[in-house]
């Protein structure tokens, strides 16, 4: 089935008209046109009748006084990103901004950008979703998407610091983009120093956690100080539409017999759901926790609390990020800048 649009001749066709008439009505400038109520409210009427929208890339858009915003979603909508995007809705409805969304899927974030572009909005939102592979590092170093990103004033919400190499960050505020975001290995370093005897400590992550700690930095130093450090593959790789409760499940089971012959003390994962349901399989089976074993969450979800264990987890800086976020977009101007928020280790 293909959508069928028609255009302002062929409107003109229909109504008997010329297209300098259709226009004039478009871009309301009938008016000075002279041209009769009568015959507006005839092309109205008739443009209600047919379904006719005006191609907007035809349109004038200079004539619209109000700074259009162009918010693109690129990845998968999930947890601390769905969020944010409440907040900029409340604030974009509450402040009467006009907006621009588009949702692109990983490897199409230029795509994405030329298509609010083409919308001649006044500012971009870029939402970056932490499920992304590698953290959208293929699409941040395309060089296209430097180049888009240099049109616009932008704003890349939930930028991945310390993930990429130091010279993306600093290209990116060069050509005037806005970084906002938390570093990851950051809040898991912190949780590794509070172990005192790390020489003692068998710990098993996902393979996405494991993949923030670069080779000789001090997390990757404390790494190697440990009895042993396992990985297992990120279980929601292609899963997002699962209930990652039930995936921690499915996990557990999966890692039941390794768990009892290697005697982990901690086990990392990537989301607070999937570490409950592992965590409902471990006791099941007769494990203890935490005292046999432990797990550690990310994201402190606010349902947190009605789940049975009380595990540790990291929390994103939401609140910082959005308020750093509308403070930004309240600015007339702003130059390429980096705000870092630090994540929170709760509950260990």
């Amino acid at each position: 089935m293909k959508a069928k649009y028609y255009s302002t001749a062929e409107l003109a066709e229909k109504t008997g008209t010329s297209r300098q008439v259709i226009s004039a009505i478009i871009n309301e400038k009938w008016k000075e046109k002279r041209i009769s109520q009568a015959t507006y409210e005839r092309i109205k009427k008739a443009m209600d009748d047919l379904g006719f929208v005006p191609d907007r890339t035809a349109v004038s858009l200079k004539k619209d006084s109000r700074k259009k915003v162009g918010l693109l979603c690129h990845g998968p909508l999930y947890s601390h990103i769905l969020t944010a995007i409440e907040k900029l809705n409340h604030h974009f409805l509450d402040q009467g901004i006009p907006v621009e969304m588009h949702i692109s899927a990983e490897g199409r974030l230029a795509e994405g950008l030329r298509d609010l572009m083409g919308q001649r909005v006044e500012s971009l939102v870029v939402l970056l979703s932490p499920m992304t592979r590698n953290f959208c590092e293929v699409d941040l170093k395309n060089p296209s998407i430097l180049k888009l990103l240099r049109v616009v004033p932008n704003i890349i919400y939930n930028f991945p610091f310390g993930i990429h190499e130091d010279s993306l960050e600093k290209e990116l505020t060069r050509g005037g983009s806005q970084l906002i975001g938390f570093s990851k290995e950051k809040a898991y370093t912190q949780f590794f120093k509070d172990f005192t005897a790390p020489e003692k400590t068998r710990i098993l992550m996902d393979d996405k956690i494991f993949a923030l700690f670069k080779a000789g930095t001090q997390m990757s130093k404390i790494c190697e100080s440990f009895d042993r450090l396992d990985t297992y593959p990120n279980p929601q790789s292609d899963k997002l539409d699962q209930n990652p409760f039930l995936i921690g499940e499915k996990l557990a089971h999966m890692l039941l017999t390794r768990i009892r012959e290697q005697h982990y003390d901690f086990i990392l994962t990537s989301s607070d759901r999937i570490a409950q349901g592992m965590a409902a399989v471990l006791e099941e089976a007769g494990l203890s926790i935490p005292k046999d074993i432990n797990l550690l969450g990310f994201d402190k979800i606010n349902s947190l609390p009605y789940f049975k264990h009380a595990l540790p987890t990291i929390e994103v800086p939401i609140q910082p990020m959005i308020d750093e976020l509308l403070a930004t977009l309240k600015k007339q101007k702003w130059n390429g800048n980096s705000f870092r928020v630090e994540a929170n280790l709760i509950g260990t």
